[in-house]
């Protein structure tokens, strides 16, 4: 520690600080969360004023590791740089949907949000969204649609994401993304939709789709944006799950997502597609990495999330646009607040898992018989169930 004794220190341009429940320095690009101790975060907090501070012999350990990770950096000269560290609501609102046009160029014969109209979120709603969400200390910012390409103001709305600390993420079906596209894209993340191999994922999404999805991957790769994989359970890629598993490893892809689709919207009239979660239990195992909006330990799942739909009401989750909570125009705060939450004891469901699945998804609990009733996909794909039970 010789070296910089003296020197000033400054969190590294993709770090910030986060106040939730506990204090957090926050990786925005690799996204990782650092607990700290008060102290800790203290001295971080003067480090970002520009203020020098007396290394203690104790810190040493802190700093060298901070340093080493390049979470904070030391220079000559002071580094101011401006925060907005405020408490954030309890429970924290950390992961926000925000789906800003139902357009789409797709006619994807799963979708649940149904047919769109042609709608799109105000871009000055957007923005006032983006300084809310900041405020309250959120963390990811899911962009979606429809296919957010479509939005008119979108490449305005992509001018000024990188203006806020938290972590954006496009949800695009990636047939609209070209070379040129993948290079102007300020997000820190793509996730695109693979939905098996070539027959599969036509099945659902169109001819055709597969192969610019595939492109869209090595544009945004080469672009060095990183790309995630979401895949959804249906009928027609079931025999594919090993040879597409292949395919997104030799992409080096880091993030897949394996989930089975609800039934609402165009799913309810092409039941073709459904696969009972007796069948599709197993499937699950396919995914890997992160992607998982975590919950407090005592409550089922999105205690951390919520959801803005294209009329700006505030929802539990895009599933859940039939009950809104409120209108963003109250204040997503006020929202937030406002939003219904279930204790893990108060579901039906008393397995050994409960505590890790926290109940699985609350809106396929309901269609297999009310809220408080396990989700059965989450049953059969833990083993909690087995075929023929």
């Amino acid at each position: 520690m010789s070296s910089v004794k003296n020197r000033f220190f400054s969190l590294s341009p993709h770090c910030t600080l986060k106040y939730l429940e506990e204090l957090y320095l926050y990786d925005i690009e690799a996204d990782e969360l650092y607990e700290l101790s008060e102290e800790a975060f203290q001295f971080l907090v003067r480090c970002s004023r520009g203020e020098a501070s007396e290394v203690k012999k104790e810190d040493e350990p802190f700093i060298e590791y901070c340093l080493s990770e390049d979470l904070i950096r030391s220079s000559d000269v002071p580094l101011k740089r401006k925060l907005k560290i405020n408490p954030s609501p309890r429970p924290s609102l950390r992961y926000l949907e925000l789906q800003i046009t139902d357009r789409c160029n797709l006619r994807c014969r799963h979708c649940y949000l149904g047919e769109g109209h042609g709608r799109d979120l105000p871009f000055e709603k957007i923005k006032n969204i983006l300084e809310e969400f900041e405020e309250i200390q959120g963390l990811r910012l899911l962009i979606s649609g429809g296919e957010p390409f479509l939005h008119p103001y979108f490449w305005e709305l992509n001018e000024i994401l990188r203006d806020y600390e938290f972590r954006s993420i496009l949800l695009s079906n990636g047939t609209l993304i070209t070379e040129e596209i993948a290079r102007r894209l300020k997000v820190h993340e793509v996730q695109l939709s693979l939905d098996g191999m070539k027959e599969g994922h036509e099945s659902i999404r169109g001819k055709g789709t597969f192969e610019r999805v595939l492109q869209a991957i090595d544009f945004l790769q080469e672009a060095g944006v990183k790309v995630s994989i979401a895949t959804m359970i249906h009928r027609y890629n079931l025999k594919e799950f090993d040879k597409l598993a292949s395919l997104i490893q030799s992409k080096g892809i880091e993030e897949w997502n394996v989930d089975a689709p609800c039934l609402a919207g165009r799913l309810e009239e092409n039941m073709d597609l459904w696969v009972s979660p007796e069948e599709a239990g197993p499937y699950f195992q396919y995914g890997f990495g992160g992607g998982f909006h975590g919950s407090e330990k005592n409550t089922t799942c999105g205690a951390h999330l919520c959801a803005i739909i294209i009329n700006g009401n505030v929802c539990k989750c895009g599933l859940f646009s039939e009950e809104p909570v409120g209108s963003i125009d109250e204040g997503l705060r006020n929202c937030w607040e406002l939003i219904p939450r279930i204790g893990i004891r108060e579901l039906a469901c008393k397995c050994p898992q409960i505590d890790e699945c926290r109940g699985g998804c609350r809106f396929r609990a309901r269609y297999f018989g009310d809220i408080y009733q396990p989700d059965p996909f989450q049953c059969y794909a833990r083993g909690v169930l087995k075929g023929g039970e």
